[in-house]
This record gives structure tokens, sequence and C-alpha cells, in this order.
């Protein structure tokens, strides 16, 4: 664990998770203190305390807490937080809501959602997924783009960047050019801290994904908060990782548009045809096909292909 002050009052406190880089984010106001994200059910008392302590701070001092988006290793030390920090109000946006407070809803929704397809996780990772959400945790109320966090000597806006999930939210200082953006943009996937490419970057919609990729470059910031990457520096660098990032897409579409055809296949077989070209991701590789199946989702509300079905699942093929 270490937390480190990339900008005048604002930190970033990193660990690991299993091989890959793991960040949580800190900012201290004259009169209210905001964490964003509680990282998985453990992180709070284990990392977050630690970094804390190092600036003579403790947990319940936490007056804000932002949760960017439903995934378990973003959410899942709420429970924890909420005990460790009873002071502190949790929120998130409304379009996450539902999967951020119960696990039978995003057990269901977001990480069942392969089932419906024939895919799914592995015994080990759906038992790993559980452990890592916590209890179920209620959050105080929804917040929403475009809203100021005043912490006092420090304002932050925050940031409506879905695609990554329906509500993922950032915050944004302008003085600093610091847009912490947590997942909503993920290069092209997420690396071991070895620098090994590992895990897909999922998203659920083409149009959102872009988008947000869109408003970052707007912005123009001079530097990139993440959870899985290291520093991102410089408006150099930042280019670099919009860049990557779009670069993704554009490949994963155009390996998808190769592969359509007149006749009719499931997603499993688009999903193997894109980690094939596009990876192959040794960590959570069936994430892929969420991005995958937004781009057929999207091919379809373009004319470009149809859904069918075959033997209880959806299939797709060329339009016409």
């Amino acid at each position: 664990m270490s937390i480190e002050e990339v900008q005048p009052r604002i930190y970033r406190i990193s660990s690991t998770l299993g091989v890959r880089r793991f960040a949580q984010w800190l900012v201290a106001g004259d009169d209210r203190l905001l964490l964003v994200d509680t990282g998985v059910h453990g992180t709070a008392g284990n990392v977050i305390a630690p970094a804390l302590a190092e600036l003579g701070r403790q947990l319940a001092d936490v007056d804000e807490v932002l949760i960017s988006h439903a995934d378990v290793d973003h959410y899942g030390g709420n429970a924890e937080l909420r005990r460790l920090a009873p002071k502190a109000r949790l929120r998130a946006s409304a379009h996450d809501r539902d999967w951020l407070e119960r696990w039978e809803v995003i057990s269901r929704e977001r990480y069942g959602w392969y089932r419906g397809q024939g895919l799914d996780y592995d015994e080990s990772t759906w038992n790993w997924l559980r452990d890592a959400a916590g209890p179920d945790t209620t959050l105080d109320e929804a917040i929403e783009a475009g809203e100021t966090l005043d912490l006092g000597a420090i304002e932050l806006e925050v940031l409506g960047l879905p695609g990554h999930s329906p509500g993922h939210l950032g915050v944004w200082h302008p003085p600093s050019g610091t847009a912490i953006v947590i997942d909503a943009v993920l290069e092209r996937g997420l690396y071991t801290t070895a620098g090994d490419l590992v895990g897909p970057p999922p998203y659920s919609s083409v149009e959102s994904y872009r988008g947000t990729i869109g408003r970052l470059r707007d912005l123009a910031p001079e530097r990139l908060g993440t959870s899985h990457y290291p520093p991102i520096e410089g408006r150099g660098e930042v280019t670099t990782f919009l860049d990557a990032s779009e670069r993704f897409v554009d490949d994963l579409d155009q390996c998808l548009r190769s592969e359509l055809g007149p006749r009719p296949q499931r997603l499993e077989h688009f999903w193997r045809v894109a980690d094939h070209a596009l990876g192959p991701f040794a960590e959570m590789a069936v994430e892929l096909a969420r991005s995958v199946g937004a781009h057929l989702d999207l091919a379809v509300e373009t004319g470009l292909a149809v859904r069918t079905e075959h033997q209880g699942l959806t299939t797709w093929r060329t339009a016409g």
C-alpha cells in the first residue's frame, strides 16, 4: 500500500488486486474529505485506513464517498466503510444504484448476463465476485453529472462518463487539470503490474463509450486518475491513452464487421474470434463478450446486422 499526493489535496491510494494495479482516490478539503471508491470487501480496513493514517487521518474523518460505478472492485468495501466511517454520505449514479445495493440484482443482470448467451464465468471467479462484493449496503442518495462538490478550498465537478457501465461517474478539478476517471476508459485492456496485457476492456454501449472518450478529449486534462493503470501524466500521455482506447473500439468494430456474414452465429463465436484477434486475454476473458455484444447491438441498430435465434440463443447475421 502507498499513498501519493499527485496534486495539492488530491491523493492516489495504491495497492494491488491479484496481479493488477488497484487504486482509490482521496480529495482533502478544509471542510470535508472525499473518497472515490471503496475497493473490494476488506479494502477499507486493510488499505484505505492505513493510507489515511499516513496523513494523520482516519476512516471516521471521511465525509463523502463517491462510488464510480457498479463493479465489485469499486463498491465491495461499502459495508465496511459504512461501519468505520458512520458519518460518511455514500453516493453513486442512479443508473447503477440497483446493482450497487443488491448482489442478487448485479449477479443476475451484470455478471449473469453472459449466461443468457451461453457463456459464463468459472466457479472460482463467481466465488471471488461474491466475496469481493461484500454485504449488501444501501446508498444514502444518488449523485449525478454536473453537481459540484465543495470540500472547502477545493471544488470538484461530477462527470458523467457512461459506457463501461450505464452510470459511470468521475470527478474533474479544472485548476489542476485532474480528471479522476477510474474505469471510464480502459485503453486496450487491463495489465499486470509487470505490464502484460491480461484482461479485456468491457463496455456495454459503444456510442456511450466513444462519447466518454470524446468528452475527455474536450476537457484536455493534464492527468487521468484511474484504478488499474500507472499514473497518466501530461497531455501527451493522456492523448496517447485516449487514442489507444479509441483504437481498440475501432479494431473490435472492424473485426466483427469482417466476421459477420449470411450464416447466423452465436455471441460465443464472435467472442472467440475477437479474443484471438485482440487478445488473447487470460483473466476474465468472458468480459470481452460484453463489448462484443455492444458492437453487435449497434450493428443491428444501424441496419448492418439482424438478430435471429437458434436453440434458445441469440444469433447475428448480416442484413439482407
